[in-house]
């Protein structure tokens, strides 16, 4: 599936003011990298966003799904789908965003 240039475009643009940060194609979707790690990504026509124990609960409280990979998709990554409401609201997109962020620089 071909990454729509529509969502990325509007995703990206509810970013804005959210730091510096760069996109690399990957995987027939867009990572999204600050300092070295990625903290989202967008494929499927989905907004993923990296997780831990401590941003979790946000997701699971909205019933939204982890992302699969594999033919059949048993494998696992720890990036969540983010929720349309979250996605349209820019200041709480940008909430979620920045504890992505620190999620991905723990080393």
């Amino acid at each position: 599936m071909a990454l729509n240039g529509e969502f990325k475009n509007f995703v990206l643009d509810q970013l804005q003011g959210i730091g510096e940060f760069e996109t690399k194609l990957m995987f027939g979707g867009l990572a999204l990298i600050s300092k070295g790690s990625a903290f989202a990504k967008i494929k499927h026509d989905k907004f993923w966003l990296k997780v831990n124990e401590s941003n979790l609960a946000d997701f699971e409280n909205f019933g939204m799904s982890q992302y699969t990979y594999g033919k059949d998709n048993s494998r696992k990554l720890n990036f969540y789908e983010t929720p349309v409401d979250v996605i349209e609201d820019r200041d709480r997109l940008k909430e979620w965003v920045k504890k992505s962020i620190e999620i991905a620089l723990i080393k």
